[in-house]
């Protein structure tokens, strides 16, 4: 599965992005970075619980739908690869990202680290595991989901 940023959806608000850029800045210059990453564990499982339930009963796939929806909304340039224990979805230009820099946005220090933090809550919830790596100078991300076996 693949797609490219093509499409453009009106009802989607990339100014999102910038606030969500500015207010990680200010937790993490308020709390530290600690504080940030707590706040991001804390966070995500509450505003995650659909997908987190979904994730429980119907797996990886569940995760798959969730982020075509969202690339096919944001115009993400991204592949999605899933085999039976992996899902691997590989960003190759982030519409946040994108987004912030074409409209002249500060870009928080640890943005990325938002994605890293909230992936691992979630499936951390759900009975699964995520890595991120990412080069947020770049805009670019691999992430990889799958079952705890522990």
């Amino acid at each position: 599965m693949s797609s490219n940023p093509a499409s453009s959806c009106a009802n989607v608000h990339k100014d999102f992005h910038g606030a969500l850029s500015y207010g990680l800045d200010f937790i993490e210059k308020s709390y530290g970075f600690d504080g940030l990453c707590s706040f991001l564990s804390v966070m995500a499982p509450a505003v995650y619980q659909p997908l987190i339930e979904d994730l429980r009963v119907r797996g990886l796939v569940a995760l798959a739908e969730h982020w075509q929806k969202v690339f096919a909304l944001e115009a993400g340039d991204y592949e999605l690869q899933a085999d039976e224990d992996v899902l691997t979805l590989t960003v190759r230009r982030c519409p946040a990202i994108d987004h912030m820099q074409e409209h002249g946005y500060a870009i928080a220090e640890h943005f990325c680290e938002h994605t890293r933090v909230v992936n691992e809550a979630v499936c951390r919830a759900a009975g699964y595991r995520a890595e991120v790596v990412y080069d947020q100078a770049a805009g670019s991300c691999v992430q990889r989901f799958w079952k705890d076996a522990s």
